[in-house]
């Protein structure tokens, strides 16, 4: 997994790229701690570039959205595609997570 990372308005915006799996979530979570110390707790995932997410990126997700809110930010979800967005309402992620259509809207709501 790549992702590219800008910061606007004190949220953090990550568009990731490739799968999200068992071998790249631990990684995103690395990053996500060490930026999350440093600029503050809210972001943005930008899953356009993303193909794949197994049950460990869903884990992943989850808690991830736990931990950001308990500390006063959050996480937000757009740029989705249709076939990620049913595996959310399967998975009832989208009733937890905002999922967003873009990043402004996203943006707007923190």
């Amino acid at each position: 997994m790549e992702y590219t990372e800008s910061k606007t308005n004190g949220v953090t915006i990550l568009k990731l790229f490739g799968n999200l799996d068992m071998l790249n979530a631990g990684i995103l979570k690395e990053r996500i701690k060490e930026s999350s110390s440093e600029t503050g707790y809210k972001f943005i995932f930008d899953l356009g570039g993303v193909s794949f997410i197994d049950s460990s990126g869903f884990g992943l997700i989850m808690s991830l959205n736990d931990k950001l809110t308990a500390q006063g930010g959050g996480l937000r979800i757009v740029n989705v595609s249709k076939t990620i967005q049913q595996i959310f309402r399967i998975s009832k992620i989208s009733s937890v997570i905002q999922i967003y259509e873009t990043t402004e809207d996203a943006l707007a709501s923190f």
